[in-house]
């Protein structure tokens, strides 16, 4: 198993993030074939009430590990369970990282010029999609 320092969490729902106020955080790759990442993070309690119905629900986070310059990976998932500890929540999912692929920003440029945007409108949806790490569409959508 490998372990690495989580830096930054942010839950997706519904096209917005909710950025956590992270204590601390640590993921784990079980090194097994099926949700093979633990990921164990302590956050606000101030978060308890916004987080609570999506426990025990797939969730998609972008997780930037080790160093907060490092790019965010795509984690989809399941919240497994929130628990209240001293003066924080503990937050466990587990899952996997999506890997994108190598070609994913030429791929998603094409498809939005594919669907007719243009100049700023076509950079501020580019950046907006590339920071958001969001899946592309496929020929079966």
């Amino acid at each position: 198993m490998k372990s690495f320092k989580i830096v930054e969490v942010k839950i997706e729902r519904e096209g917005n993030f909710i950025i956590l106020d992270l204590i601390d955080g640590i993921i784990i790759n079980k090194e097994t074939s099926e949700d093979s990442w633990l990921l164990e993070i302590s956050t606000s309690p101030d978060f308890k009430d916004i987080l609570e119905p999506y426990v025990e629900q797939e969730v998609d986070l972008l997780v930037t590990i080790t160093r907060p310059t490092n790019e965010p990976a795509r984690f989809k998932g399941v919240f497994n369970e929130m628990n209240e500890i001293d003066n924080a929540v503990s937050l466990i999912f587990t899952g996997d990282i999506i890997t994108q692929n190598p070609n994913y920003a030429e791929d998603l440029l094409a498809q939005l010029i594919d669907e007719g945007f243009e100049g700023d409108e076509l950079l501020n949806e580019f950046t907006a999609m590339m920071e958001s790490k969001t899946e592309l569409k496929t020929s079966d959508d």
